[in-house]
């Protein structure tokens, strides 16, 4: 499971869910952030995502709260993701639709103030964004991948065909090292958007 080869595979397997996963995304940001008009459940969206901030800027510890919420949040999201994945894979295609969509919302909104958003992304986004985007999407890539790979499976016992689990099998072995990859990826995420971002932001 944990050998180069092992891995290599697993890797292999899940590449092109990778690939498609970040498809959706992208494609979702592009999608929000061409709405013309307010959408009244990413308008929501974005006063949870408020209100979450406000709370932890008014506690005692301001950056432990926000390392603590938004790494327990993000673990939680992105496992359900990925194991509710095997319900034919809907939920992480789901979830990936709404996280771009809410970036996209957002930034756009931004921009149709006449504000240029691009400090706002290289400030607020990049610094954690480049670890918590990435585990996001290896999240979800695997929740898709386990959900296609479950209904292959099941076709192919009903038809007959030969070693029809084997690909739900691969995917099942690449789940622990995938898990291990995505808490670190997001614990690192969650530590620099509580010091570097938060730094930025209120600078």
């Amino acid at each position: 499971m944990f050998t180069k080869q092992g891995l290599k595979q697993n890797w292999r397997q899940v590449k092109p869910y990778v690939i498609f996963a970040t498809m959706i995304f992208f494609a979702s940001i592009i999608v929000g952030a061409a709405a013309q008009a307010p959408v009244d459940w990413l308008d929501k969206q974005l006063l949870q995502l408020q209100d979450m901030a406000r709370e932890a800027s008014e506690s005692s510890n301001p950056q432990q709260t926000m390392f603590t919420t938004i790494l327990s949040n993000n673990i939680y999201a992105s496992l359900m993701s990925m194991f509710m994945g095997l319900m034919a894979g809907i939920m992480p295609i789901a979830t990936l639709v709404l996280n771009g969509m809410i970036m996209g919302y957002l930034f756009g909104n931004v921009a149709d103030q006449g504000v240029n958003i691009w400090p706002s992304i290289v400030k607020g986004i990049l610094p954690h964004g480049v670890l918590e985007i990435p585990a996001i999407l290896i999240a979800c890539a695997y929740g898709v991948q386990l959900g296609i790979t479950l209904l292959r499976g099941i076709f192919g016992s009903l038809i007959g065909r030969t070693d029809p689990w084997g690909k739900f099998k691969v995917s099942i072995r690449g789940v622990i090292p995938a898990v291990l990859l995505i808490v670190v990826l997001l614990l690192g995420a969650a530590a620099i958007e509580s010091t570097l971002t938060y730094w930025l932001v209120s600078a």
